[in-house]
């Protein structure tokens, strides 16, 4: 065999290693049970803005939110499971009440409605409540949704990890403005798919 068939013979076997990217799932948001995400949050409260990162896992039974201020330091993990809510703060402190929600506006002055967050994120309705008023974008995804006091704008859907699933939003209700930047998404992918 001469030198340049086997040098072609051996370029062909190495190409067909290369790992060829992957591109993102795309989920139906409906189909979403679990989902682990991290972000940057700015949540604004009267005239006060507290601008950080986020890494919320949630499952049926289990919410986890890390919240991180800017440069990476922990400045709460949030749990809220049957047993009700925990809180610790930075300098591990513990705070426990019925729901984070509750337990979110005695410790850190304003409410984090994940009742309804947890829909919202994916641009879903929260079932809990009345019916949504929704609006839509041409690509017949969500591009504002009020519900229960709350709006949610949804401002860009560009595929996170995963694609189905909204990349940036604006919440505001009950004297919160809260903007949360997805960064990556993570879901079950064999429930989820469409």
């Amino acid at each position: 065999m001469s030198r340049t068939r086997t040098a072609l013979l051996c370029g062909l076997v190495l190409s067909a290693c290369a790992t060829v990217p992957r591109a993102p799932s795309v989920v139906d948001p409906a189909q979403v049970s679990a989902f682990d995400l991290t972000g940057r949050v700015n949540v604004r409260v009267e005239s006060k803005g507290y601008p950080g990162r986020i890494h919320w896992q949630h499952t049926p039974s289990a919410d986890d939110v890390w919240l991180y201020s800017p440069v990476g330091s922990t400045v709460a993990r949030m749990r809220q499971d049957a047993s009700g809510a925990l809180l610790i703060t930075s300098d591990g402190k513990e705070y426990r009440a019925a729901d984070i929600k509750l337990l979110a506006r005695e410790v850190l002055g304003w409410e984090l409605p994940l009742g309804g967050l947890q829909y919202w994120v994916r641009g879903l309705p929260w079932p809990a409540l009345d019916a949504a008023q929704q609006e839509y974008d041409a690509a017949g995804r969500p591009r504002l949704l009020s519900q229960g006091g709350w709006q949610v704008a949804y401002l860009d859907w560009a595929p996170a990890g995963v694609s189905g699933l909204p990349s940036l939003l604006d919440l505001s209700g009950e004297g919160l403005h809260m903007r949360l930047v997805i960064e990556k998404w993570k879901v079950d992918d064999s429930e989820a798919r469409r």
